[in-house]
């Protein structure tokens, strides 16, 4: 049996240079994801001992935004005590790149996800909004 893993980057030419090294030889194919800003590397080999189709693509910043609802938006009306009490929203952070979309598709029938993104802050951030 082929599992299949997803690899995610932190940019775009990070995921281009891991599919090189990682791939026997450097003979990763490449095709455009959803995505217009990713595209997605794929190349065969082994994880764990079994036999593995590998998709590594990445990310383009940021994939989700938080922010207030507008009714709290208007810093001259608004008293930034409410702001403690006050829910967020979680809006995709560039609806032209539809990342959210690009990794819904990706990670169909995949059996393992590999996140590559920097180990700091922004990047754990960054793998959740990924997973």
């Amino acid at each position: 049996m082929v599992v299949t893993v997803l690899m995610v980057a932190e940019k775009p030419s990070i995921a281009q240079t891991l599919a090189d090294a990682l791939s026997t030889h450097g003979r990763a194919s490449t095709r455009k994801g959803i995505s217009p800003a990713c595209s997605v590397h794929e190349y065969e080999g082994d994880f764990y001992g079994q036999k593995a189709w590998f998709k590594v693509t990445s990310c383009a910043g940021h994939v989700y935004s938080v922010d207030f609802p507008p009714e709290f938006n208007a810093w001259d009306r608004v008293n930034p005590v409410t702001l403690y009490g006050a829910k967020t929203v979680k809006n995709e952070a560039n609806p032209k790149l539809r990342m959210p979309k690009h990794f819904q598709e990706e990670a169909k029938g995949c059996s393992y996800l590999v996140l590559w993104l920097d180990c700091d802050r922004e990047g754990e951030n960054i793998c959740f909004e990924v997973m």
